[in-house]
């Protein structure tokens, strides 16, 4: 099984196109003999082992080999407890955020499992993120604290103007309570080379609950602003791997979005061209069927060469392990809406630079 194969077979089974398409479309491949073990090996270096898994058992059913769905249900188990404890212990910071009248957004993780999937057993995750305004880090920071977390190990020795710029140039900052969960918390949702919102306000207004167990219930994103945050997070990492493209198509197949609200704030937050990407990446790798209205506003030739790149780099991996450089200059100026926007993003990426080579301690 060639790596090209090996590629399309689990992109087959990770496409929302019908049950018998997918069929269809694996065929080949399951006649030719699967190699199974290259298969599990590329989705779990695309971060998508969790999904595959659920396709290859909607595609083979009971013809699953019997080992294999062992296989399945040992790493679903895995799976489930690691992200019901970070249910758990996420529901529990939203309390105490909650308790103090701090408003905090819960991001990715297993509420992007929840809400974009319907299970959290169906995208696994290393640690937890959460947006607070970015005015408030100070009261969030005594919080952690009194919940048991420190600095993150990258972010200890950092004091004063140091950790202020720091913060800034990264938008986030990391925590960790012990050897076993680490916190992530944006002091805005893009780094500040990006055109997209810092106003944390406008994102807590649409806002809506997400039930994660019987105990925890937190504050997530809007589907249209899960799906705004899910672009340009994909555009921050290169597409690096094909979870960033599920995560986008999850989200667009299981809301009911509102695609002129969508539209409206897309344009509002100087991201219509980032838009414009990640439904060209959900539609044209994963199969996610848009309304004819929005493919007609959005899926037009302007996005059609980074789209190839970027199809060409996901191809390629793990056997390319970063974009070139001319395709990552090119996939950031491509989305951005004004020259405005693509002359911040280059001041930042400027500072950011000098800040890693000559100011970080």
């Amino acid at each position: 099984m060639s790596g090209s194969d090996t590629y399309e077979f689990v992109q087959t089974c990770l496409s929302h196109r019908s049950d018998a398409a997918r069929r269809e479309a694996a065929r080949p491949f399951l006649e030719a003999g699967v190699d199974w073990n290259a298969v599990q090996r590329l989705a779990r270096q695309h971060r998508v082992l969790p999904l595959f898994f659920r396709g290859l058992e909607d595609l083979l059913g009971p013809e699953l080999p019997p080992p294999m769905h062992e296989q399945i249900q040992e790493h679903r188990r895995g799976v489930r407890i690691r992200n019901t404890f970070l249910a758990q212990e996420l529901g529990r910071v939203c309390r105490r955020f909650d308790d103090a009248g701090l408003p905090l957004l819960a991001m990715k993780g297993p509420v992007l499992a929840q809400s974009a999937y319907g299970d959290i057993a169906l995208r696994y995750s290393v640690d937890a993120d959460v947006a607070i305004p970015g005015d408030q880090f100070s009261e969030a920071d005594r919080l952690l604290n009194d919940l048991g977390y420190e600095p993150a190990p990258k972010r200890k020795g950092m004091s004063g103007w140091r950790a202020s710029l720091s913060r800034y140039l990264d938008g986030q900052w990391e925590f960790t309570r012990g050897n076993t969960f680490t916190l992530d918390v944006h002091t805005r949702l893009m780094p500040p080379g990006y055109a997209f919102s810092s106003d944390f306000h406008t994102f807590w207004e649409q806002a809506r609950p997400v039930r994660l167990a019987d105990d925890a219930v937190v504050t997530g994103f809007s589907p249209e602003d899960r799906l705004l945050v899910l672009v340009h997070h994909g555009i921050k990492n290169q597409w690096r791997a094909l979870r960033h493209v599920a995560d986008v198509a999850a989200t667009i197949r299981g809301a009911d979005m509102d695609w002129d609200a969508l539209s409206a704030r897309a344009e509002t937050m100087n991201c219509t061209r980032a838009l414009k990407l990640g439904l060209h990446m959900a539609r044209g790798l994963l199969d996610v069927m848009l309304p004819s209205r929005v493919e007609e506003r959005f899926l037009d030739s302007s996005t059609e060469n980074v789209f190839a790149s970027m199809k060409s780099y996901l191809q390629s991996r793990p056997q390319q392990s970063s974009l070139p450089l001319t395709d990552r200059v090119h996939l950031q100026i491509a989305t951005k809406d004004s020259l405005t926007d693509q002359v911040r993003y280059g001041a930042h990426s400027v500072l950011h630079h000098l800040w890693s080579g000559l100011l970080r301690p």
